[in-house]
């Protein structure tokens, strides 16, 4: 999901709590104090939807997890403001952490968000 609103880490832990998942692994990007004031985030909306759908089905097919949610954010950002959040829920740790840090690896890559410090 893309979004120019916070998220709530809580909320989407929540979200993924199943009977059948026994570990959540999250990853949490926030703005850096690197001597900039704000972080504009640039995102080619529809196509970064499709991107991260795509993403989410493909680490469901081949790491063995049961959950991911990911939210990206958009717009205008301070130092301190979460910019991404990725979840992910597996029946074990293992399969979980690598998932998580493949997510985070290919949406770099993958999909259209530019960031632009000021």
């Amino acid at each position: 999901m893309i979004t120019e609103e916070d998220f709530s880490m809580d909320e989407l832990v929540k979200k993924l709590k199943k009977p059948g998942i026994g570990a959540i692994v999250t990853f949490l990007g926030v703005v850096r104090d690197e001597g900039i004031k704000e972080l504009e985030i640039e995102v080619y909306d529809e196509m970064a939807a499709e991107e991260l759908e795509k993403l989410k089905r493909e680490v469901l097919k081949k790491f063995e997890v049961e959950a991911v949610e990911i939210v990206h954010r958009e717009g205008s950002l301070k130092v301190g403001d979460n910019i991404v959040v990725i979840l992910v829920g597996a029946k074990h740790r293992k399969e979980a952490f690598r998932a998580c840090e493949y997510l985070i690896d290919k949406l770099k890559e993958w999909v259209p968000i530019w960031k632009k410090e000021h």
